[in-house]
């Protein structure tokens, strides 16, 4: 029995997300703890019951880098620890002890080949990747292109302000026949309160900010969608996105980021307003156009390979191969 130990956040995430499936999948073979506390910042209390936790275990380790990354030193442990990278550190200090605790585990494991490669850049190390795996759904129905949905954690790096700005600008050239519907957890109160102002200045019935979904109530948003909106600042990876594209579904993401590797059919843009409008304009407006996105995502839907099993495949070996040594 392997031991995967991820935060006890309190909400749903794309992280813990990709946790669950990987440990399901992985048909009792790893074992899920969630741990409470501060996470990314521990107190001393939250570290010491981590440490003891382990302490009580047998074998290798598996830390979810939120946990695994955040604490002040890596842990003097007599056993294997593969850490787990969702996400990139964005900040001096949080790269620092990235690099710290990576260059000091048995094993690193990233979420995408684009974390993968970022981290060999940043750091030297070689991570072995597990991309995630996609349920399978049915083909949404959509409708004529103006159905738009937003998933993700409202919170700066989402930026669905900045998607609320490009909705203010379409509105003022005057497009019309749209809804964008904005779900996911509210995690940061002054960016939602942020949001609902600015969502505020478009037409009554225009925008719905859904809050966060179930599984049902998300399979069931992928269903009715045209196009998912995803204008992160940084992304690893972008589960959504393939979510989405599992349901036939296209997006538009940020250009440079690990949602392109995600990409099946859609476009990768700049962080630009003018850019994401001129793209929404034209999705909404010229038919033949968004005829052809939609068509590449059904394309690359076919090539999707169902299931969490190869993703948990990876992983597990990668725990056998650490308790070997």
């Amino acid at each position: 029995m392997f031991h995967l130990f991820e935060p006890a956040l309190g909400r749903i995430s794309g992280g813990l997300r990709y946790n669950w499936a990987v440990v399901d999948a992985a048909e009792g073979q790893l074992q899920r703890h969630a741990i409470t506390g501060g996470w990314p910042e521990p107190s001393e209390q939250d570290i010491a019951a981590l440490t003891e936790l382990i302490a009580s275990l047998d074998g290798p380790v598996l830390l979810d880098g939120l946990i695994g990354c955040s604490l002040p030193t890596p842990l003097a442990e007599d056993r294997p620890i593969v850490q787990l990278v969702h996400a990139l550190a964005e900040t001096p200090e949080a790269t620092r002890r990235e690099r710290q605790h990576l260059r000091a585990a048995d094993a690193v494991i990233a979420t995408s080949q684009f974390a993968a490669d970022e981290l060999r850049k940043r750091h030297g190390v070689q991570a072995v990747v597990a991309t995630p795996g996609v349920e399978e759904r049915p083909m949404a129905v959509g409708g004529t292109g103006g159905s738009l949905i937003s998933v993700g954690a409202v919170e700066p790096n989402k930026n669905q302000v900045f998607l609320a700005e490009v909705l203010e600008q379409l509105t003022a050239r005057g497009v019309t026949g749209w809804h964008c519907t904005f779900a996911g957890p509210l995690t940061d109160a002054d960016y939602a309160q942020q949001l609902q102002q600015t969502l505020a200045t478009l037409p009554a019935g225009t925008t719905t900010v859904a809050g966060e979904l179930d599984a049902t109530q998300l399979a069931a948003l992928y269903h009715r969608a045209d196009l998912l909106l995803l204008p992160s600042q940084a992304e690893t990876f972008g589960l959504v996105v393939r979510e989405a594209l599992a349901a036939g579904v296209p997006a538009f993401v940020t250009a440079g980021t690990g949602a392109e590797e995600a990409l099946g059919g859609g476009e990768a843009l700049p962080l630009d307003e003018n850019v994401w409008v001129e793209k929404l304009h034209q999705w909404l407006e010229d038919a033949h156009y968004r005829n052809q996105i939609k068509a590449a995502a059904r394309t690359a839907r076919q090539r999707l390979s169902f299931g969490w099993h190869a993703t948990a495949q990876i992983i597990v070996d990668v725990l056998r191969s650490v308790s070997a040594h």
